[in-house]
């Protein structure tokens, strides 16, 4: 059975954040995942995370300045910023007991050297991925389209799947997002069979738009039944923008077994 968890950055964001961990459970979530929790104490979070019953299943390490930034980790004039606020976000995981940190790569531009960036990238990814591995936490490396995310250093699940490989540090994983694929044009269903084994988390949206799932130009009913079928363990986040009540857009995922 697949198991879906409320991204609380999209979904009930009328809401303060701890307010979203306890609306979640009430629409039927187990388990929440955020972007950027680090405004709430890991002491008042793990508070909240038990007094709903849910359980915070991701967490994206710090991006950088803003939005603009996505990310620390090909930069070699960053790196002591990328292992302190990795370090930071690793730490506060454990102290919630959230098992898997989303580690982002950055931006390039015209100037970027590429071959550079990716070996700082991959060094930056074997630290983080030591350290997370004594604390209990996994390290996912996503790869984003580059139509809502020009120049970012990570495109494509074969390519992350080639870093991983590279690595080759049992602590690092695929978090694959069937939304980025779709807005790809890519096969959305080849890479879970393919790369099943490195895929710790994915996620869903609409494409395009980023609305329920159910709303797009993507029918995602065969890759969710093939995910059922495929022995996939893991979570599927719903990391989008609901396009009225979060409740009243949760059919697609009745369909798959949400509430059972």
């Amino acid at each position: 059975m697949l198991k879906f968890a409320s991204n609380i950055k999209y979904l009930f964001n009328n809401i303060d954040l701890v307010s979203r961990i306890k609306a979640s459970a009430g629409a039927g979530f187990q388990a929440v995942e955020c972007q950027r929790p680090y405004d709430i104490p890991s002491g008042k979070m793990r508070r909240s995370l038990a007094d709903a019953g849910v359980e915070m299943v991701l967490i994206n390490a710090p991006a950088g300045d803003g939005d603009g930034d996505k990310g620390l980790g090909i930069f070699s004039g960053r790196i002591s910023e990328f292992q302190r606020e990795t370090e930071r976000a690793i730490v506060y995981a454990a102290e919630i007991d959230c098992q898997r940190l989303h580690v982002m790569a950055g931006q390039t531009n015209q100037d970027t050297d590429l071959n550079g960036a990716e070996t700082i990238f991959k060094d930056n990814i074997a630290w983080a991925a030591e350290l997370g591995q004594r604390h209990g936490v996994r390290i996912l490396l996503e790869p984003l389209n580059p139509i809502d995310n020009p120049g970012y250093f990570l495109t494509q699940a074969a390519q992350a799947v080639r870093l991983i490989e590279a690595i080759s540090h049992p602590n690092v994983y695929l978090q694959y997002d069937l939304y980025h694929a779709g807005m790809n044009g890519e096969d959305i269903i080849g890479p879970v069979g393919a790369y099943l084994g490195l895929i710790d988390h994915m996620q869903i949206a609409g494409v395009p738009g980023r609305h329920e799932p159910d709303t797009g130009d993507i029918d995602f009913n065969p890759a969710l039944k093939f995910i059922g079928k495929s022995g996939y363990k893991g979570w599927i986040g719903c990391e989008y923008a609901p396009l009225g009540r979060v409740e009243d857009g949760l059919a697609w995922a009745v369909t798959h077994g949400f509430g059972t």
